[in-house]
């Protein structure tokens, strides 16, 4: 019936193109209906969305391919069911057998097939009903490196976590249950990787970030001999064991992995409140969404309930990390997020550096760090920027620094690295180090369970938007961007302080309000914040710092329209200082506007973000300075 409809409405316009114009002369309907002059087979390279085209296809190799079709849960299962026999019939006609693995999205169906680079070539005119094709990503640790072992030593107490901690589950590479630091509190583990049932570590990355996730003072409490946890732990192996020599192991659809791995973290955290934390990504050569990506923003999205998660930014490749301490900070700013950081749900972690100052100076020949206390970490990439796009990363954590004249990265650079729990430990060497996005992103993950364990009535985007509401640039990320569109795409909203986080105090007080909006129907919350006039009168001249922030979940979908994608665009904005509310409500709301009645530009704030800028994500966070009057 639909469709009926829509054909004679279509018909209809045609006519009226061929028959009426307007007052200026013009066909009716000319810019829609003039467009079909301009139908065309789409090429390899449309579908791609300019990632490659027919040119780059080898016809005698195979190529491992997302094929993104007709489909998804609000498609028909007998049109879903015919796409998927295509699909298959696709591969077997380049001569690979096997069912292709399918991610089940919203408005697609993305396969992962191994296709012949002849049938490739055809693709676009073999199965009209492919709508977007790209290289399938293989994934890589977003940190790969450990630097040497700590010295052998014997083990320090392990204090009982608290009683109500939140879990952090840890998607990596494992874990090693039976380390000293690591036993007392690990809930469970579990492995999503077809071939390694277990998730033993056998690498370092994820016993390591576990380490960061638990213990945020780990050195003080080795030294003092007591290690006191913060949270409880789940280890999810979601990624094989990396090897040295090249991957000759076959991709995955990441988005599929990734969602299995969460929901058998929460089967094994029975109940618990989970935070989880992703320090792994693959390359992102569109920086435009992917199916893992969307994958992220689904499992954050829950069907509206929201969930936490956390993903690391991505840093430099180690084959360009020579470039950084020739242009650092310059050189950051052109190496783009990994995927799937850029999802618009996930709390976005970058990396900055505190590591800079007297006691960094370290001992030996090194040079000076070369970052400077409160900057960029020189192994941190950044967002590509545009107006289209959330600001991403949305906050920054330690990352750690480098001295260039000790080569990069500074092997046994103690003073420059972060320390943590170590996968050799069966050999005594209970701590290693590492740097990078990716610690930070697990550091990220422990404060914000930290902060569902003290604010247990909160949702999850609360607990997101307290988190940000934090946040702070350093006086070294001004003077490194004095840009703030620079400053907005390497450090985002700056650095969270838990501490800021956990609750107000007497000159601090901070107001949380949660609601719901329905997209499309143009509704408002007007919130009146409940400040004393007394107290304002009498500290009228003196200087305050407002901050607001605000916090949802999108409800995504495999589109290329930002603005469906977006949830429609939710956004706030502030009464200004000479505005009425009735003003207000008729510069903010078309509805409120008499006809003829133009719309005021802005409130008349100095806001440090501003309105454009922050309005790009489901994380928009501003401050403003003013006096109390």
């Amino acid at each position: 019936m639909h469709v009926r409809t829509d054909a004679r409405a279509l018909r209809r316009k045609i006519e009226q193109y061929r028959d009426k114009t307007t007052k200026s002369g013009a066909p009716s309907n000319e810019p829609l209906i003039a467009r079909i002059d301009s139908l065309r087979v789409p090429t390899l390279a449309d579908l791609s969305l300019g990632e490659f085209s027919a040119d780059d296809i080898d016809d005698n190799t195979s190529y491992w391919v997302e094929l993104w079709t007709r489909g998804g849960s609000l498609d028909s299962a007998h049109d879903r069911e015919r796409v998927r026999q295509e699909i298959h019939w696709l591969a077997q006609l380049g001569g690979h057998h096997g069912s292709p693995t399918r991610f089940e999205g919203a408005e697609r169906d993305i396969f992962l097939a191994r296709l012949s680079g002849n049938v490739l070539s055809e693709l676009p005119s073999l199965v009209p009903e492919v709508y977007e094709v790209h290289l399938a990503q293989r994934v890589r640790l977003v940190e790969a490196l450990l630097q040497g072992e700590a010295s052998a030593s014997p083990p320090v107490a392990v204090g009982e976590p608290p009683t109500d901690a939140t879990v952090v589950a840890v998607h990596d590479t494992g874990i090693s249950p039976a380390h000293p630091y690591l036993r007392p509190i690990l809930l469970g583990s579990g492995s999503v990787v077809p071939g390694e049932p277990d998730a033993a570590d056998r690498h370092g990355h994820g016993t390591a970030m576990s380490g960061i996730a638990a213990y945020p003072d780990y050195l003080q409490g080795i030294a003092a001999g007591l290690l006191n946890p913060r949270i409880k732990l789940i280890g999810m192996r979601l990624i094989p064991t990396p090897t040295s020599g090249p991957q000759d192991d076959d991709p995955e659809l990441w988005a599929e992995r990734t969602e299995n791995s969460v929901v058998e973290a929460e089967n094994l955290a029975n109940g618990h409140n989970v935070v989880h934390s992703l320090s792994v990504g693959a390359d992102n050569p569109t920086a435009l969404r992917t199916a893992w990506s969307i994958g992220v923003d689904r499992l954050a999205w829950n069907d509206g309930r929201g969930r936490l998660i956390v993903v690391a930014a991505g840093n430099v490749p180690n084959d360009r990390l020579a470039t950084v301490a020739e242009d650092y900070p310059t050189v950051n700013l052109g190496e783009p997020i990994c995927q799937p950081a850029q999802a618009w749900n996930a709390l976005t972690v970058g990396g900055y550096t505190g590591l800079a100052g007297p006691a960094a100076q370290g001992t030996g020949s090194y040079p000076a760090p070369l970052a400077p206390s409160g900057g960029l970490s020189p192994y941190a990439s950044t967002d590509v920027g545009g107006s289209a796009r959330p600001i991403k990363p949305d906050i920054v954590k330690e990352a750690g620094n480098t001295a260039p004249g000790g080569g990069l990265p500074n092997t046994g650079a103690q003073h420059l690295s972060l320390w943590t729990t170590s996968y050799r430990h069966g050999s005594g060497e209970l701590s290693t180090q590492v740097w990078a996005t990716s610690p930070a992103a697990a550091s990220a993950a422990a404060d914000l369970a930290t902060l569902a364990r003290l604010h247990p009535g909160l949702g999850a985007s609360a607990l997101r938007a307290l988190y940000v509401h934090s946040a702070r640039w350093t006086p070294a990320m001004m003077a490194q961007f004095s840009d703030r569109k620079d400053r907005l795409r390497a450090v985002g909203y700056g650095v969270p302080d838990l501490r800021l986080a956990s609750g107000a105090d007497s000159n601090r007080p901070v107001f949380v309000h949660e609601g719901a909006l329905a997209p499309g129907r143009r509704q408002a919350h007007l919130l009146r914040v409940p400040l004393p006039q007394q107290v304002l009168n009498d500290n009228a001249e003196t200087p305050v710092r407002l901050t607001v922030t605000l916090a949802y979940f999108v409800e995504p979908t495999e589109t290329l329209d930002i603005r469906r994608y977006a949830g429609g665009k939710l956004k706030w904005e502030m009464q200004g200082p000479l505005e009425s509310e009735d003003q207000m409500r008729r510069r903010i709301n078309a509805l409120a506007r008499s006809t003829g009645t133009s719309k005021a530009k802005t409130s008349g704030y100095n806001w440090t973000v501003g309105s454009l800028h922050r309005a790009r994500g489901t994380v928009q966070h501003d401050c403003l300075d003013l006096t109390a009057r």
